[in-house]
This record gives C-alpha cells, sequence and structure tokens, in this order.
C-alpha cells in the first residue's frame, strides 16, 4: 500500500497541476456544505487544486458559510459555462451529486458532461439519485467519462429498483451483476464496503460504525478524486480511496470517541492515515 503513495514525496520540479484539478459541482438551497465536505477530502487526500461549481441562484447560501479559503468558487448557469470551465482550468476529475437537488435539469447536466468528458466522474448522492428509473443510461455507450459511482444500499436499492431487504442479502452478487460487462466502477458503502468493476470485487477492511454520519459520504467522494488524478488505475485508486477513508475514521474514533465523530473529524485525519501508510514498512 505504500508503493500508491511512494510517488507523492513532493521534488522541487512540481506544481499544483501535477496533482490534479477536482472539479466538485455540488451544494443547493438546503445542503451548501456537502459539497465543501468533498472539496475539503479532496484537498487533504492530495489534490493540487479544488473548485467548488455551485448554481448562480444557490451561490448566496455558500457566501454565508465559514469557509476555507482553499476553496476555488465557480458560479455556473449551464452545462456550456462547466465544459468550458473543465477545459480552460485544466479539470483532471469531477464530483457530482453532494447535496444538488434532484432535478430534470441536474440530470441533462450530467448525462451531457459524462458522455462529453474524457475523465473519471463521481456519482455520489444526489448525482446517482438523478438516474433513477433511468439507470440503462449509465451504461450508454455514448459515455466518454469513466465513471465511479458511490452508493448506500437505499441509493443503489433506488436506483436499481428493487428491495433494500435483497440487497442486504445479496450485496456481492447484485454488485458484480451491476458492473459485470461494463467499465463503470461501483462501490456499496457500509460494513465492509464493496468495490467492484467488470464483476470484480474488492472488499474493504478498514472503517467503524462511528463513521455513520452526515456528511462521511461526501468526504470519501473527495478522496476518490483527488486519488484517481495521480493514478491511471482507478480501480486502485478508488480501492485506496476507500481503504484511507475508513482508517481515517478509526483514527477519528480513537480521538473523539465512538458516538462523537462527524465528517470533519475524517477530514482532519486523512493526512495522518496517508502518513500512516507512507511510513509504514
Amino acid at each position: 500500500m505504500n508503493n500508491f503513495f511512494s510517488h507523492l514525496i513532493r521534488n522541487t520540479n512540481i506544481n499544483k497541476y501535477d496533482f490534479g484539478h477536482v472539479l466538485v459541482i455540488a451544494g443547493s438551497k438546503f445542503m451548501p456544505g456537502a459539497g465543501i465536505l468533498s472539496c475539503l477530502g479532496a484537498m487533504r487526500a492530495g489534490a493540487g487544486i479544488v473548485t467548488y461549481a455551485i448554481k448562480k441562484e444557490n451561490f448566496q447560501y455558500i457566501s454565508t458559510m465559514t469557509l476555507n479559503p482553499e476553496i476555488i468558487f465557480f458560479i455556473y448557469e449551464n452545462t456550456s459555462d462547466i465544459l468550458d470551465y473543465i477545459i480552460n482550468r485544466r479539470v483532471l476529475s469531477i464530483v457530482i451529486g453532494p447535496g444538488l437537488e434532484i432535478s430534470k435539469k441536474n440530470y441533462m447536466i450530467i448525462n451531457d458532461i459524462i458522455k462529453t468528458v474524457n475523465m473519471p466522474v463521481i456519482l455520489d448522492a444526489s448525482g446517482i439519485a438523478c438516474f433513477n428509473g433511468l439507470v440503462a443510461n449509465l451504461k450508454n455507450k455514448k459515455i466518454k467519462a469513466k465513471l465511479i459511482l458511490t452508493p448506500h444500499m437505499m441509493e443503489l436499492a433506488k436506483l436499481l429498483n428493487i428491495e433494500i431487504s435483497y440487497i442486504k442479502s445479496n450485496r456481492k452478487k447484485i454488485l458484480c451483476e451491476f458492473t459485470k460487462g461494463n467499465s463503470l466502477i461501483c462501490l456499496l458503502k457500509g460494513h465492509h464496503t464493496l468495490i467492484s468493476q467488470y464483476g470484480k470485487i474488492s472488499t474493504n477492511n478498514s472503517g467503524t460504525s462511528a463513521m455513520a454520519t452526515a456528511g462521511s459520504g461526501d468526504v470519501l467522494s473527495g478522496i476518490i478524486s483527488a486519488f484517481v488524478n495521480y493514478n491511471s488505475n482507478i480501480f486502485l485508486a478508488t480501492i485506496m480511496a476507500v481503504f484511507i477513508h475508513g482508517l481515517a475514521g478509526e483514527l477519528a474514533e480513537k480521538d473523539k470517541g465512538p458516538i462523537s465523530v462527524i465528517a470533519s473529524d475524517i477530514i482532519d485525519n486523512i493526512c495522518y492515515a496517508i502518513k500512516q501508510l507512507i511510513n509504514r514498512k
């Protein structure tokens, strides 16, 4: 695992673009903070630049919050604005969904993006829910993006239109069937998170029940976006991101206890989780 991070030891001949520009398309009137958690997760996981893209009408709800000054803001009105930004600002990976409104308009924006960009796109939360009843469109041959889906069991049940009780007793089978014959990556969050591509399964063994808290998944999507920027094997990068997320949660639990961990605590421990793996012999 430490080999995964070996090339991150920074020398004198690099700049922020060497570690990738992440674009987080997220947030709404009632959930403006979800995107911030993803941004901070990406930053602590090593992304060189992170931009929070938010709709013009929702920016007022973000602007009143206390924010990290490192986060860049981009206000958009339509898909063209986003695609122009991706090209002009050398974006390498995208997170779509944390706190986003579930709407036909957002579905169309997401669908246009994933059919246009040739880069990893992490669909989380509402980014997944926009495809409820339209799951076949995530396997459309016209999609150019390298899709990574991050549902928990309820989100996957709604996406696939099956009972959550069936997923609980058949997690591996359902996930294998969903990813078989397609390049998309899907991770099923929960105790021993499962990560699948081409019908193959990897089981994560880090994490703790203390991480069952609002915003934890938003942080994970940010970590994934940073890791896929500096590793061409995005399946391995996703596996490593899930592991680091869980390890950061374990470290947070040691400090805060089993019932008081919040998503920000996980963010604060990402650096220590990565440091622990880098130093592991």
